[in-house]
């Protein structure tokens, strides 16, 4: 949100030097991100959490500066009534049709003999200082008006809706639809429109239709000021990938009762920049009246929540500040509520503010944060692990080994497209489906990372010859929520690695992780690498929950290489396993180097208790050698 100073000045006195308002206004939570200076004005960047949609408007950042400098705030003029049939010299037809499921309310008027022109410098200027460019004098005032208040509006041309009806309601897929700056989209089910007697004139809540806009021509308009329902303009915005700064008020909930302030404001302007007379009376269609609502906070709660005591009477003040109108009521039980109740009328442009403790967070802000003194958390530290307790230890252990094994983390989105799923292997209808997909790229929850981490690779490839890679993540499985499942998966590709240097790899990790379990069963070959993922979740249940300590050993191991030569149906598991079991005195064997029938099997003799001679060592290698004849038909090389 950009707040130009100068228009900010309009609505408040304002006389603090602009980086400390900006440091005031950061700690309010409106949170100044830059301040800009240009042609002679000072522009404040805004960071604007998506709770508070009325400060996506000018109004809105000066009512908080007024709180904050505890100074009053002048709103614009507006006119007292919008016309009435006894004053008006002629009354345009217009048939409206609208449901409040869709669209909570409608609020419009006609204005005819307008002269649509280029606007005046002065408004050029500030919608320029917003980053909006000018259109004409019409649209400028709507987008002038919608920053000014918070209000999105938009004009039609009149004499473009046919047969002068106008019906909101929801797209059923598919239809066409050409905005006004000229781009053809296809429709989402759902989508909000008004269509006219023959086709679509309005994607409501983020563009108006070319086939309705304002031009040159025009010379009567109708001006609508909505409330939206907010889910329903995410989701077409979403699906679309289409967002303006309307969508983005009414995504986060709009002004719901400022309709009429708003069209007020714009038929003034209207009328002193384009001239013109009202042409119908006031639409305001809607069901529920959209006044203010009580809400109350209870003095000994607010002070015991901010661990603070705040005077009563500055608290009051606040609240004041805030136009929140607070009165104290008359402390009936004096036993229950000791330091009274404040009870304060919401306005309608603050739709975050439903529950005591709502209240108490705008006390604590505008009071300063910087104001609570340092404290240490009072409490005991826990002994017991809290529900979905996840030890991030071992998620280091596992990252740090496979780190020092060549491999490099990464991460990948656990949103996969359906094409994704169907190259995976995997039908779309036996993958959990987000409801409201960000688009189609990212509508399923992962079942495995086999896709990402085979795409991840591919991306690699034109800038590095060696790729290996990994991820430890959550995967999803399921068809629908009520068989839903997630766990934690550690998966991997590699184009430089062989199978045996992966699995040798794995089974390291499996070892330092107490383990015991065979990954052969996890790894895959692929045309472009080697690929493993296993359910960790699954495997660590496996863990020896205990570690039996051994000290190392005060004697040094004797080490030597056997080479032999046996049959290529021999496994060199079976050569191993063999070789160990000859003496006790053998602490490790590995297979060293394989060529053909030779093999070079690498043993380390060890004893705990004395060193080792010549002739302990000699004894055990007979012993390996007669057994391996025996049982292997092996000849000694």
């Amino acid at each position: 949100m950009l707040a130009p100073l100068s228009w900010l000045k309009e609505y408040i006195d304002i006389t603090t030097e602009p980086k400390k308002l900006g440091d005031k206004l950061t700690e309010a939570g409106l949170g100044c991100e830059k301040i800009i200076k240009t042609d002679g004005d000072t522009i404040f960047e805004l960071e604007i959490t998506p709770n508070r949609p009325d400060l996506l408007s000018i109004i809105g950042v000066a009512r908080e500066i007024a709180a904050i400098e505890k100074k009053k705030i002048k709103y614009p003029h507006l006119r007292q009534g919008l016309g009435g049939q006894a004053k008006l010299k002629k009354i345009l037809p217009l048939t409206i049709k609208t449901a409040a499921g869709i669209n909570p309310r409608f609020t419009g008027i006609i204005i005819d003999n307008v002269k649509v022109e280029q606007s005046p410098l002065w408004l050029k200027k500030r919608l320029e200082l917003i980053g909006q460019r000018s259109i004409n004098n019409i649209v400028d005032i709507t987008n002038y008006v919608m920053f000014e208040l918070g209000n999105p509006i938009h004009a039609f041309d009149y004499n473009k809706i046919k047969n002068h009806f106008m019906t909101v309601t929801q797209a059923k897929g598919g239809e066409k639809f050409t905005s006004v700056d000229g781009i053809a989209y296809r429709l989402p089910k759902g989508a909000v429109i008004i269509l006219d007697s023959e086709r679509i004139i309005d994607l409501c809540g983020i563009k108006g239709g070319e086939n309705s806009g304002t031009s040159s021509e025009t010379k009567t308009i109708f001006i609508r000021i909505p409330v939206e329902v907010p889910s329903l303009i995410r989701r077409t915005s979403q699906s679309l990938g289409l967002r303006s700064e309307a969508s983005s008020i009414f995504e986060r909930g709009v002004n719901a009762g400022g309709t009429i302030d708003a069209l007020r404001r714009t038929v003034d302007l209207v009328q002193e920049l384009a001239g013109g007379e009202i042409a119908s009376n006031l639409y305001d269609i809607k069901q529920d009246s959209f006044k203010p609502w009580k809400l109350k906070v209870r003095i000994e709660r607010l002070n015991k929540m901010l661990g603070i005591e705040i005077p009563q009477k500055e608290v009051t003040g606040i609240l004041e500040s805030l136009n929140l109108s607070p009165v104290i009521l008359s402390r009936r039980n004096v036993s229950k509520d000791p330091n009274g109740i404040i009870e304060c009328e919401i306005p309608t442009y603050r739709n975050d503010l439903k529950i005591e403790e709502d209240l108490i967070e705008e006390v604590a802000r505008v009071y300063g944060y910087n104001k609570f003194p340092r404290t240490i958390p009072a409490g005991e530290i826990p002994t017991k692990e809290i529900p979905y307790f996840k030890d991030f230890r071992l998620d280091e252990k596992i990252k740090r080994l496979l780190t020092g094994a060549g491999f490099s983390e990464v991460y990948t989105y656990s949103l996969i497209s359906e094409k994704s799923l169907e190259e995976s292997g995997i039908k779309p209808e036996n993958a959990l489906r987000v409801d409201n997909p960000v688009s189609r790229e990212f509508e399923y929850l992962r079942p495995t990372m086999k896709f990402n981490l085979v795409s991840a690779m591919q991306l690699n490839k034109p800038n590095y010859s060696r790729v290996n890679i990994f991820e430890l993540g959550k995967v999803y499985e399921g068809k629908t929520i009520d068989n839903a499942d997630e766990h934690y998966n550690l998966a991997g590709i590699s184009n430089t690695k062989s199978f045996y240097e992966i699995k040798g790899i794995l089974q390291r990790l499996l070892e330092e992780l107490g383990v015991d379990y065979d990954p052969t069963s996890n790894i895959q070959i692929l045309d472009h690498g080697v690929f493993f993922e296993m359910n960790l979740s699954e495997v660590l249940n496996l863990k020896k929950r205990h570690k039996i300590f051994k000290p190392l050993p005060k004697y040094p191991p004797v080490i030597e290489d056997l080479s032999v030569r046996v049959g290529r149906s021999i496994k060199n598991g079976d050569i191993i396993e063999a070789i160990k079991n000859q003496s006790p005195l053998i602490h490790k064997v590995s297979l060293l180097d394989e060529f053909e029938e030779n093999r070079t099997f690498h043993i380390v003799y060890q004893d705990r208790e004395k060193n080792l001679t010549r002739q302990d060592v000699s004894k055990v290698r007979k012993k390996i050698i007669k057994f391996l004849k025996e049982k292997f038909s092996v000849q000694e090389n």
